[in-house]
C-alpha cells in the first residue's frame, strides 16, 4: 500500500521548519527553543507538533535534512580530480563549520533525550560515504598516503572543525594545508603502530 500524498501546503510548511531549526541550530546549538523555530518557520505551534511531535523528532530531522544537503551538494561538486575533490570538500567542511558552529557542537554531542548521538549517525549515513569514496579515489590516483583510511579524515575534520571558529580563516586555511600536506602520498613516514 502506497503513502498517502503530503499536501503542498503541509510539504512547504515542513520545509520551512526544518530550515529554521537548521538555521537556528547552526547558529546557537541544539538547545534552541522550539518557539522560536516556529517563530522563524512563521508557521504555528500546532503545525510544528503535527509534523514533529517532540523537539528531538524536529532536531533529528533537521540535522539529517542539513547533511543530506551537504552530502548533495559536496557531490554535485566534484570535479574527478581525487585530490582536488578531497581538498575541496575538506576546506568547504571547514567554511560550512565556521559559518554554522552550532552544527559541529550537535554533531559532537548527543542530541537531549536521545540515545546515543543521533546527528553523528546522520552524518556518517549522509557524509561518510561521500569521504569513503574521496578517499577511495584519492588512493585509486595515488595521491593520498595508502595508510589513511575514510575514519583519519573525518576525524582529521573534527579536529580542524574545532579549530577553524576561533581562528582567522586565513589561520585555519593554513593549518589545513598543513594538514593534506601530511595526507599526500609523497614522502609520507609510516604511521605508528596502534
Amino acid at each position: 500500500m502506497t503513502a498517502p500524498a503530503i499536501r503542498s501546503d503541509a510539504a512547504r510548511n515542513r520545509g520551512r521548519l526544518l530550515d529554521a531549526a537548521a538555521g537556528l541550530i547552526a547558529e546557537r546549538g541544539s538547545d534552541v527553543d522550539v518557539r522560536e523555530i516556529s517563530r522563524r518557520a512563521e508557521v504555528g505551534m500546532g503545525t510544528l507538533y503535527r509534523h514533529f511531535p517532540t523537539k528531538e523528532a524536529l532536531l533529528d530531522a533537521a540535522l539529517e535534512h542539513v547533511f543530506t544537503s551537504w552530502a548533495e551538494q559536496a557531490t554535485a561538486a566534484r570535479t574527478g580530480d581525487a585530490w582536488h575533490d578531497l581538498s575541496s570538500f575538506l576546506g568547504d567542511a571547514l567554511t560550512r563549520q565556521t559559518a554554522s558552529p552550532g552544527l559541529l557542537d550537535a554533531y559532537c554531542q548527543a542530541l537531549p533525550g536521545q540515545p546515543g548521538n543521533t546527528a553523528r549517525q546522520h552524518c556518517r549515513q549522509q557524509v561518510g560515504p561521500l569521504i569513503a569514496e574521496l578517499v577511495r579515489a584519492a588512493h585509486e590516483a595515488g595521491e593520498l598516503r595508502p595508510d589513511v583510511t575514510a575514519e583519519d579524515v573525518s576525524l582529521l575534520l573534527v579536529a580542524l572543525g574545532r579549530i577553524a571558529p576561533v581562528v582567522p580563516e586565513s589561520t585555519w586555511r593554513r593549518v589545513l594545508q598543513v594538514a593534506l600536506d601530511g595526507l599526500r602520498a609523497t614522502a609520507a613516514t609510516p604511521m605508528p603502530a596502534e
